[in-house]
């Protein structure tokens, strides 16, 4: 193949943890990748992969993920019997950002001395990489989630799952990282796509001129501002 008259492109690309980050144009900025971070070893396996299409926004996907506010109201029966409302700690580094959603279980952390104390189990982990990949750290695995627009009302989620590494010497298996897949997708996931799907129904409507987020949306808030700003303003 000709490779000056196929057609194709030389574009940025680099790993960075065990993901290769991506850019179309130019090469990115010195800051995404000075915060990009080691999220997998090499003696984690990906044993499981999944696609959904929605009829949504993929921002509105997107914001599903970045608070715990909707928690007891959505998830009634699901996440909630395990977590808390309403109780995250957001981080913002570089253009991302990480929300910590803790579950109940949290509580026994408080008896230990904190240098025995490991937040693995008692807590889901989610990092936003600006501006449209996931990374959801659980149990027993750990999911990267691409939301792909294909069109304003469309959106393509792709994600892979990774098994977490051996626990106190007790490896997780296949059937154990799987169960936590499917509790994740078949309630809270799938429970938070129908709410993006049900909002993009109203957002074209002339109900309401603007949505105003709240003091406890501020990874939604951060989002998109860095999409403001790389948009210049449109």
């Amino acid at each position: 193949m000709d490779k000056e008259t196929a057609g194709l492109k030389e574009l940025f690309a680099v790993e960075r943890g065990g993901l290769v980050y991506v850019q179309q144009e130019d090469t990115p900025k010195l800051d995404t990748l000075e915060t990009a971070l080691n999220f997998f070893e090499t003696s984690q396996p990906l044993f499981h992969q999944s696609d959904t299409l929605d009829e949504a926004n993929w921002k509105l996907l997107t914001e599903t993920l970045l608070e715990g506010y909707h928690i007891k109201s959505l998830h009634r029966e699901s996440f909630y019997p395990f977590g808390l409302d309403n109780v995250n700690v957001v981080e913002s580094f570089g253009q991302n950002s990480r929300v910590i959603y803790p579950f109940k279980r949290i509580e026994k952390l408080r008896f230990l001395r904190p240098d025995e104390r490991a937040i693995e189990g008692f807590a889901t982990l989610v990092y936003h990489l600006f501006p449209n990949v996931s990374v959801s750290v659980l149990s027993k695995h750990t999911s990267v989630t691409v939301i792909e627009p294909l069109s304003p009302s469309r959106t393509q989620m792709f994600s892979c799952y990774i098994k977490h590494v051996a626990k106190n010497g007790t490896e997780i298996s296949h059937e154990e990282a799987l169960r936590d897949v499917n509790f994740v997708n078949q309630s809270g996931q799938e429970e938070d796509r129908a709410a993006a799907r049900d909002i993009q129904e109203t957002v074209t409507t002339s109900a309401n001129s603007h949505l105003t987020f709240g003091y406890y949306e501020k990874a939604i808030v951060s989002f998109h501002q860095q999409l403001q700003s790389e948009l210049g303003g449109t």
